[in-house]
């Protein structure tokens, strides 16, 4: 059952749980007035969502081009403003986006308060309650409701848990784009993260190598970089965990100190990133592609090939007013990276952009 200040409550607690870890700051939530925040009034919206959004806590931005995280390609709204804000999958009035996702990788919360639920949609089709063909038959605009719906509070204080037991962790991203955070997690499964969060005393992690792929010859060489690839990962956020531990988690917690620690090791991260693709194809011609603020969103305004982000081709072709999700969708199997405000990418891999 639906309750406004249950609701209000657990989101509270969540987004003060996810202020604690080194990642943004304390000033970046803002609680309502005793009256509720005056200006929000969203057209199409019923009187009880309204009245919701009206008493609820919001991580606001400090930057207005700055995206924050509270999930893995996840994105908080902030309503008590009147900013332009993406277009969002059409709802019933009686529901509203409190997150949504950053591309077809992350996870939009929408709830519904006619049932006290929210839905974790996300454009992949995890965590489905129907069968697949049954789902994929189903109108666009309906899609959203065949994904996994639990409670209001049961859902937002199982997030706040897992951020308190460090089996999810925000960290800055050193590059601020396409969000302001990086996320990670010690659980392969959402079996593991139960266990996890379990757990009353956290201790140092350890990631051993997988030698295990490693002798198997029926392992191909895609099989073999993939898995390289997810060991490298579960390394680095063993890194960031053991950091949170050294600066004394939870209780006597250093966040600025462990923030800025994390901030260098995500920079080294980025680096040896560069640096195994530059080994991988020396030769590899880059593009660099420069996305800019139009509206609320982020779109390619600028096109180059140089390291000096300009020489005399013609790169108009690949100018586009496609906000940065689309761009991203396509570039889930490419190698690429960030030089400050330019997103590098082999050449050879614009093919799959004709």
């Amino acid at each position: 059952m639906y309750s406004r200040d249950e609701t209000v409550n657990a989101v509270l607690r969540f987004y003060q749980t996810v202020l604690r870890h080194p990642y943004l700051n304390n000033n970046t939530l803002i609680v309502p007035p005793a009256n509720g925040w005056a200006s929000i009034n969203i057209q199409g919206e019923n009187e009880t969502v309204l009245d919701l959004l009206r008493h609820l806590p919001y991580l606001h931005p400090e930057k207005a081009s700055e995206e924050l995280t509270i999930y893995f390609e996840t994105i908080p709204i902030c309503y008590s403003d009147n900013r332009d804000r993406p277009p969002l999958h059409p709802l019933p009035s009686h529901c509203i986006h409190l997150a949504r996702a950053q591309s077809y990788l992350g996870t939009s919360l929408i709830l519904d308060t006619n049932e006290g639920t929210i839905t974790e949609f996300n454009h992949y089709g995890s965590e489905i309650t129907v069968p697949y063909e049954e789902y994929d038959a189903l109108p666009e605009a309906e899609k959203w409701k065949a994904h996994r719906t639990t409670l209001t509070v049961e859902l937002l204080d199982s997030w706040t848990r897992k951020y308190e037991k460090l089996v999810w962790m925000l960290v800055p991203n050193p590059i601020g784009r396409p969000m302001s955070g990086r996320f990670y997690g010690r659980a392969m499964s959402s079996a593991e993260e139960e266990l996890l969060v379990q757990q009353e005393q956290l201790e140092p992690w350890h990631v051993q190598d997988d030698s295990s792929g490693g002798g198997d010859r029926e392992e191909s060489e895609l099989d073999r970089e993939q898995r390289k690839a997810r060991e490298s990962e579960r390394k680095h956020a063993a890194e960031v965990y053991n950091m949170y531990l050294h600066h004394g988690w939870p209780d006597h917690f250093d966040k600025e100190r462990c923030k800025a620690e994390l901030l260098e090791l995500e920079k080294r991260k980025d680096a040896n990133e560069r640096r195994l693709m530059d080994e991988a194809n020396p030769d590899a011609a880059l593009i660099y592609f420069k996305f800019s603020k139009s509206g609320d969103h982020q779109v390619v305004t600028d096109v180059s090939f140089s390291a000096d982000k300009g020489d005399d081709r013609d790169c108009r072709c690949f100018s586009s007013e496609r906000p940065i999700a689309w761009w991203f969708s396509k570039f889930d199997d490419v190698v690429c990276h960030w030089e400050g405000e330019f997103l590098a990418i082999p050449e050879e891999s614009m093919t799959k952009f004709k």
